[in-house]
């Protein structure tokens, strides 16, 4: 795939990526329509007025729908904060988990992420990779220089709120006008960073405000095309080339309907290998040779990845532990030691330091008597590569 070749070679350390709420949509998130019905049916359990909402949602306007809710509230004493807060159906943006496009975010090679999104589904995704992120809320003037300045790199940065400062959240007119149209440090931080890092684009849809807020300052300014903006997309094929010659921005098309993403992840890691393999020869071999085979190669080089973040290089011990772990999903602290103890071979004080290492880092969980896998790729792709030699390994206790 000649784009995601192009984006692999563009991307590092210093990239941005920008995820949108299509991103949180398989946890269970609502998408914007269907959290304006939320909001309606709220009103309208507390007596308030909803025609006005309702003949907006006639023409798709989804912020001057929810603009009229909130001032509806605001009439019966209530808030959008209240609605966050005592609407039950909005649990969803503290329970929800993360998903697999979350783990495949988690393994690029940049932790500098920008989210109109809601929800804990990023920060929970790297605490559990070990990699605990810096918080950027809107408006934190302190934190957001630090972004400018690159004092800070590992961060999410929630311009339009989280559900954890609800009474901050941007979601009907006025705040949404006040972010765009006023001068104010998100909008400057915004608009810094797409003229001096690459930004690659994920969950977020041609009709996204935030999207188009962007590519419509890209058609203010007189060069666009020097910029590094990349945006997957679903079914964008036809417009692709008017993008990049308008506004610059590179659309890397994927196929699917409603809450289909297969195509996106399965591009995603292409992407991922692409990026762990040099000039990705390993991928261009494969696809000659074995079109078949692809599938499995590309989920391959998350555990890798997983193990660099923590470290500044790949141990064979740590992965032989995350692997014997994750193929028993539970396993006995004594188990684990005997065996690599006794078939292996490594000193008892060396697998302690090493397990403590992994439990430090997040890469395994333990109790105090059990040690058992996070729920990750990387911990999938460990167990089939210990799986010969475990099999092997119990047929032999069997035996004895």
């Amino acid at each position: 795939m000649e784009e995601i070749e192009q984006l692999a070679a563009k991307m590092d350390r210093d990239t941005v990526l920008f995820i949108g709420s299509g991103a949180s949509s398989p946890a269970g998130l609502p998408s914007w329509w269907e959290l304006v019905d939320w909001l309606k049916d709220y009103t309208n359990s507390l007596g308030g007025d909803i025609n006005a909402a309702n003949e907006y949602l006639k023409t798709s306007q989804l912020i001057n729908a929810t603009s009229t809710l909130t001032s509806q509230l605001n009439k019966i004493g209530k808030s959008l904060a209240d609605f966050f807060n005592e609407e039950p159906k909005c649990e969803i943006f503290t329970s929800a988990t993360p998903k697999e496009i979350h783990q495949l975010i988690a393994q690029l090679p940049t932790s500098s992420i920008i989210t109109p999104n809601y929800d804990l589904l990023l920060e929970k995704t790297f605490d559990e990779t070990g990699k605990p992120m810096e918080m950027v809320y809107k408006g934190d003037k302190d934190r957001i220089n630090s972004i400018l300045r690159n004092a800070i790199k590992d961060y999410i940065y929630k311009y339009h709120g989280c559900i954890t400062k609800p009474d901050d959240i941007i979601f009907d007119f006025n705040q949404y006008n006040t972010l765009i149209h006023t001068p104010n440090i998100d909008k400057e931080c915004l608009r810094a960073l797409i003229q001096t890092k690459t930004i690659v684009f994920i969950g977020a849809g041609l009709e996204d405000p935030d999207f188009n807020h962007i590519r419509d300052y890209l058609n203010e300014i007189a060069t666009p095309k020097n910029m590094e903006l990349w945006a997957f997309m679903r079914d964008c094929e036809p417009i692709k080339e008017h993008y990049k010659e308008a506004f610059g921005i590179n659309l890397i098309s994927y196929a699917g309907q409603g809450n289909d993403h297969s195509d996106l992840l399965t591009k995603l890691k292409d992407l991922i290998l692409r990026l762990n393999d040099e000039n990705g020869k390993v991928l261009d071999a494969l696809e000659i040779a074995s079109p078949s085979g692809i599938e499995q190669k590309k989920i391959e080089g998350l555990l890798r990845n997983a193990l660099l973040q923590a470290n500044d290089e790949v141990m064979p011990l740590d992965e032989a532990i995350i692997g014997f772990i994750a193929f028993f999903d539970t396993v006995e602290k004594n188990i684990c030691f005997r065996y690599f103890h006794d078939r292996k071979g490594h000193q008892v004080g060396e697998i302690s330091n090493r397990v403590e290492y992994l439990i430090q880092n997040k890469l395994i969980k333990a109790t105090e008597n059990y040690l058992m896998p996070m729920n990750c790729g990387f911990s999938q792709e460990a167990a089939e590569q210990m799986e010969e030699e475990i099999l092997d390994y119990l047929m032999e206790q069997e035996n004895e």
